[in-house]
């Protein structure tokens, strides 16, 4: 049954040295995003990098922008988890005996990712809920109205950010999983993926601009921002949903046909 396998992945996940860096990293990550940005903001302008002014704060998407501009750093994180969960599974020599219990792969494969999106989805909510705190703290050091935040248009505005960080993450698990089980090793899967998202793909985009709609990291991290003024969030979310689709179908073809000695 999935949901056993779905169990015995949450039995990994929840050791105190993984759960606790992870929940504890990604609530700091998006409170540093969020402090950086109430502390670099200007009175009526927008600030450096595009930071939105103390005005535009006060608004009721102004509880959102720090936790949507930490989207590339929490994609990391879920990426690089992803793809240690399941390459941990090869190196370790764990996948023959998880077989032994449930030697239906694709069930097996189905269980560890469900379990590691719902791992990093509840991280994401524990970020988002810190972050949130974090930011009436400096709204009111900055002298920030907050009563737009807790209106019905503030939170719709945040639950639909948390919704394309969601997503956003789902994609960057997706990938992880993906690269972690071609390439069966921790360290390799997790080194080729931050080189990847971080200066590859940026020196692609700077050299080829007409690239960066098409990109998987940038495509990604378009979603969790809800789009940008450039490129818009619904080619950015086709983007991705190709990018998960292929990644879903490789991966479960690898991982029913290749021999786990391999």
């Amino acid at each position: 049954m999935i949901v056993g396998a779905f169990r015995s992945e949450w039995i990994k996940l929840r050791r105190p040295s993984l759960f606790l860096a992870t929940y504890i990293g990604l609530a700091a990550a998006a409170s540093a995003f969020t402090i950086l940005m109430f502390s670099q903001a200007k009175k009526t302008s927008g600030g450096d990098g595009g930071l939105p002014s103390l005005t535009q704060l006060g608004q009721p998407n102004g509880l959102v922008h720090g936790l949507s501009r930490a989207t590339i750093l929490l994609g990391i994180v879920a990426f690089g988890i992803a793809a240690s969960q399941i390459a941990s599974e090869y190196s370790l020599g764990t996948l023959r005996q998880l077989l032994v219990r449930q030697p239906r792969r694709p069930v097996l494969l189905a269980g560890k990712y469900l379990g590691v999106l719902s791992f990093l989805a509840i991280a994401l909510v524990f970020a988002a809920v810190i972050a949130a705190v974090v930011a009436f703290g400096m709204a009111h050091s900055r002298h920030v109205p907050t009563g737009a935040w807790t209106s019905s248009a503030g939170i719709s505005d945040l639950t639909r950010a948390l919704g394309d960080l969601v997503l956003a993450v789902v994609g960057y698990a997706s990938l992880g999983l993906a690269v972690g089980l071609f390439l069966r090793s921790s360290v390799f899967a997790v080194i080729i993926g931050f080189a990847w998202l971080l200066p590859v793909e940026s020196i692609i985009m700077k050299i080829v601009p007409g690239t960066t709609p098409w990109l998987p990291g940038s495509a990604l991290t378009i979603v969790g921002e809800g789009g940008t003024p450039s490129l818009s969030y619904g080619h950015a979310l086709l983007v991705s949903v190709a990018y998960v689709l292929v990644a879903a179908v490789v991966t479960t073809v690898a991982f029913v046909r290749r021999d786990v000695t391999a």
